[in-house]
């Protein structure tokens, strides 16, 4: 596990041209309040995921290539960013945090994880989430 600063990780190089948001396992009302403040901080390009969605890697996804798989995946609400500026993502979370809406697993993509399939990025992302919360950090 590895854990960088969101500023200095969305600001590098751009990993795929488009600029959007991945909304993965979100009702409609929650959808409704998060594209409101994605608005808001001007990300206007949204991306909805279900479970279906699982084996699409995050290429294929920001390719538009979305295929549905009947695998099993993750339960847990996450937000994934691709080519948006720190500065935009943390204006989002803010906006999050004034909607009153809990916090979900929020990610960028990367050079690593672009190759990755939705499923393999939500369980690091849970693993991660589980060390931080239980202080479990591994010294590289």
């Amino acid at each position: 596990m590895s854990f960088e600063k969101m500023k200095t990780v969305s600001d590098q190089e751009v990993i795929h041209e488009r600029s959007c948001m991945m909304l993965y396992y979100f009702t409609q009302a929650e959808l409704k309040q998060i594209q409101m403040v994605a608005r808001m901080a001007g990300v206007g390009d949204q991306i909805i995921l279900g479970m279906e969605h699982g084996e699409c890697t995050l290429q294929a996804i920001l390719d538009n290539q979305l295929t549905s798989s009947t695998d099993a995946c993750l339960k847990q609400k996450a937000i994934i960013f691709n080519n948006i500026s720190s500065t935009r993502i943390s204006a989002f979370i803010e906006g999050l945090k004034k909607f009153r809406m809990n916090r979900p697993l929020i990610a960028v993509v990367t050079e690593t994880s672009i190759k990755w399939t939705l499923k393999e990025l939500l369980l690091h992302l849970n693993e991660e989430h589980h060390a931080v919360k239980n202080n479990q950090f591994n010294e590289h």
